[in-house]
């Protein structure tokens, strides 16, 4: 098996809408028009259905009732309406995946949640243009992981225990290797680009646990997501001892201008938000 053969396999099943590629290339050009952007979705109903259904929802209350692309392009902008349309899209091919009990989704988006949230609280100090992109890349980081416990479950499973049965000898990715040949965040990598992904999304999932490998150009969203991911771990279990999570490249601080005192606190401030961002992946469903 190689990640080729893998994103190969499970591309029918994790297919998102084609449209979702060309509305975020649309998005990105300062110069089409919106007419042109909801021309594009309107390809695809139920993807402007998801978009409206989060675009009302209490998470960010608009003023006025979003009732047209072109409405959530005025009052949202074009930042939220790109990490809306991909949310909803991944999240949908995300939970068509098969059912199984070794990762349950709850406890995978709950991780999801935390990461984004914290990653986009971390941006604020740090990088405040960073805030969209590093909370959509928080929301899907370990999508490589869900693929790879729902269709090769007993190696996975295999891996995982190895890594925790050696701990200061075995990290989980360096265990995913041995299993497999190449590990989570590398076939995160491959689906991004496998669904035309923005490449510094790409980029996140691919390098979340190896961030100063990262390209230059993605590298601070990169780190912001990879010290968003210790705290992530941290917060699901009200710790807030770094022996009990993924270890931080010390490299990232200064890369930030952040000091490690900066995450207790974002942890703390998003175990109050995690809530609001659980919800809109269960609105991103509905109706679905």
């Amino acid at each position: 098996m190689t990640i080729d053969s893998l994103v190969t396999s499970t591309g029918k099943l994790l297919s998102i809408p084609r449209v979702v590629g060309q509305v975020t290339r649309l998005l990105d050009d300062a110069n089409s028009e919106q007419a042109q952007i909801a021309q594009t979705m309107a390809q695809d109903p139920a993807l402007v259905a998801m978009l409206l259904r989060l675009a009302n929802s209490a998470a960010f209350a608009p003023s006025r009732t979003v009732d047209s692309v072109e409405r959530a392009l005025a009052l949202l902008g074009r930042e939220q309406v790109r990490r809306l349309v991909i949310a909803g899209a991944v999240t949908g091919a995300a939970d068509r995946l098969p059912k199984q009990q070794l990762l349950p989704l709850e406890f995978f988006w709950r991780h999801s949640a935390y990461c984004a949230v914290i990653a986009r609280l971390l941006a604020q100090g740090s990088a405040r243009s960073l805030e969209g992109v590093v909370f959509l890349g928080g929301l899907l980081h370990d999508l490589g992981q869900l693929v790879l416990f729902s269709e090769v479950p007993e190696e996975t499973q295999r891996a995982f225990l190895n890594s925790l049965g050696a701990p200061q000898a075995l990290n989980p990715q360096t265990a995913e290797h041995d299993q497999l040949g190449f590990d989570h965040a590398q076939l995160g990598g491959a689906l991004a680009e496998h669904w035309e992904l923005p490449t510094v999304l790409c980029d996140i999932l691919r390098f979340h646990h190896e961030p100063m490998s990262a390209p230059e150009s993605s590298r601070k969203a990169v780190a912001l997501v990879h010290i968003s991911n210790t705290g992530a771990h941290l917060a699901e279990l009200d710790s807030r001892d770094l022996a009990d999570a993924p270890p931080i490249d010390p490299n990232v601080w200064p890369l930030l201008n952040l000091s490690p005192d900066a995450l207790m606190p974002v942890i703390e401030q998003a175990q109050y938000q995690v809530l609001s961002v659980e919800a809109l992946h269960d609105l991103a469903l509905s109706g679905s």
